[in-house]
């Protein structure tokens, strides 16, 4: 850029401290590019010519006019420095913006204002370079950029102030494949950076892109080379939520923006699990995440007073505590370490939730284990009974991949695992009691009938390998015993309409003809002659138990 400067004199006073007279002469007029300063003041006199006046008056004037002439002259040299290397210009901040982003910046209105030095800009764009037929990655609708006179000898800017942000991650994505221009060469430094009302926006393949509403975000002291703290509130949109972060990141180095480190805590409020599909509940989080981009470790804890299944609309209290590792560019999560709790049911989970090559949008892989939960409380947030059928001590584990997509929850989740109860009873009075009776019948203890309904309790045992396949369990190898009487069986249970349908033996330790009385004995004798194969005292029978959760139907199976 060319420089023309222009120097002239003017203007002559007499002192009144003595005769001498006092020459203000040095004027300066610069022009670079397009913007143009001028500045005139400095101060000679003849008073060494005629001489010092008597007294003392003379001798601190010249003493006053040495100062004067000094602090002048270094004004004047500041001024001629400025004019020559004014910073703020139409082109030499798109140039500043654009070396920090690597991109090319367009601006369409460009003001300047000298008190505080300065600019002010509206409707900013930043582009790919070399590719004016693409959308902008960025556009800002203002930008202030405010400095004082001495930190521009420093090369530092006071604040920069940006309004209206809208960032599109889609033409991020599409440039990919283009190399970055590596770390800014910029050494400007800024004291405050703050984003008021910016947007950010990720493409999906299906429905609007997901977009982040950030309320405000700012940065302090910002260096190059060095760690900056950041402060930010937005919205969270999926699940929807209010979030907060304070933290530092740092060195930036836009060659790998994932190696950059990242630090700090955060808190999210007020989401709603409604949006997930299949799920519902106001969660609240906190939390903090600490390392690189590329693999940020973040732990924290969950609170849900309200969680429950969709299809059963129970609420539970749910809590977790969690660890994970999340590769910020593309959201992969592995979960090192989950710890679920509700009700008296404690569950630990690890696994991952990635995005697969060709599949859905994010897929959970996930194993679970959970050695001392109780039946009644998964049963009472799975299924859409009032009161628990059943409750009890129990134990899983299990691996589940739940893939992301329209269908229901319970559809989705592909479960593969062994479940085992000890020790439980129905919760129906009709179905513990015909269990207690059959009970004794099967040690060989008869029921009057005056008795009848007042046996003891009698405690059941259910273990077995299980398969959820979109909404319905497929049971193999599942046995359920009691005292006196064991069955082994095989079927299914669905969990969209609560269907039973399931097939197998039933093994007593005593024959039912030996325990019946009056005309049911010769009718006993005959099913068993029938239906049942002998075994020692006992003997085995095909039974079926169909029908549904809240009505399962017993009987022989023909």
């Amino acid at each position: 850029m060319r420089h023309r400067c222009r120097y002239r004199t003017l203007h002559s006073h007499r002192s009144p401290y003595s005769e001498s007279l006092v020459f203000f002469s040095f004027y300066v007029d610069c022009q670079r590019g397009t913007t143009r300063t001028s500045f005139a003041l400095t101060m000679t006199s003849n008073a060494d010519e005629r001489g010092p006046s008597a007294g003392s008056p003379g001798r601190a004037y010249r003493i006053v006019k040495i100062a004067a002439v000094a602090f002048v002259v270094l004004l004047s040299t500041g001024a001629a420095l400025l004019a020559a290397k004014w910073p703020f210009t139409r082109d030499n901040i798109a140039a500043q913006l654009g070396d920090a982003a690597s991109s090319t910046v367009h601006i369409k209105s460009f003001k300047t204002h000298y008190l505080p030095p300065g600019c002010v800009m509206e409707e900013v764009q930043f582009s790919k370079s070399n590719d004016t037929g693409s959308p902008p990655l960025m556009t800002v609708a203002r930008m202030t950029i405010t400095a004082n006179y001495l930190g521009l000898f420093r090369g530092h800017v006071s604040a920069m102030h940006l309004e209206g942000v809208h960032v599109d991650m889609a033409q991020r994505h599409a440039g990919d494949g283009q190399k970055s221009g590596g770390q800014s060469s910029s050494s400007t430094t800024i004291g405050e950076v703050i984003v008021d009302r910016a947007i950010l926006e990720f493409p999906r393949k299906q429905g609007p892109p997901l977009r982040f509403d950030i309320h405000q975000l700012t940065f302090g002291n910002v260096v190059p080379g060095k760690r900056i703290a950041f402060h930010a509130t937005l919205d969270n949109p999926l699940p929807p939520g209010r979030v907060r972060v304070d933290g530092q990141f740092g060195p930036w180095n836009d060659s790998d923006i994932a190696q950059t480190v990242l630090t700090g805590a955060y808190q999210l409020s007020d989401a709603d699990l409604a949006t997930l599909g299949g799920i519902a509940g106001i969660l609240s989080s906190q939390g903090s995440f600490d390392g690189p981009a590329a693999a940020l470790r973040v732990q924290g804890k969950t609170d849900t007073p309200d969680y429950r299944v969709k299809k059963a609309n129970h609420p539970v209290h749910l809590k977790t505590d969690f660890q994970a590792v999340v590769d910020c560019r593309n959201g992969d999560v592995e979960l090192q370490s989950i710890r679920v709790q509700f009700e008296k049911t404690a569950a630990a989970v690890q696994g991952e939730v990635v995005k697969k090559p060709g599949g859905p949008p994010r897929t959970a892989s996930l194993s679970a284990a959970d050695p001392g939960g109780r039946i009644e409380d998964w049963l009472r947030l799975l299924s859409n009974d009032p009161t628990p059928g059943m409750k009890g001590p129990m134990s899983f584990r299990a691996r589940l991949t739940i893939p992301g997509g329209p269908q229901p929850f319970i559809r989705r989740v592909h479960l593969r695992g062994y479940f085992g109860i000890t020790g439980g009873t129905f919760t129906h009075d009709d179905t513990q009691q015909k269990l207690n009776d059959l009970s004794l019948r099967s040690q060989g203890r008869k029921i009057s009938d005056d008795n009848q309904g007042d046996s003891p309790e009698a405690f059941s045992n259910l273990e077995g390998q299980v398969e959820l396949l979109d909404g319905v369990a497929h049971f193999t190898d599942l046995l359920f015993t009691i005292p006196g009487a064991s069955a082994r069986m095989h079927g299914t249970y669905s969990l969209i309409d609560q269907r039973v349908d399931l097939h197998g033996e039933l093994k007593v330790d005593t024959k039912f003809s030996k325990t019946a009385k009056g005309v049911k004995v010769a009718l006993i004798k005959a099913v068993e002659l029938l239906a049942a194969r002998s075994k020692g005292n006992g003997e085995v029978l095909p039974v079926k138990l169909t029908g549904t959760y809240s009505h399962p139907s017993y009987g022989l199976d023909k």
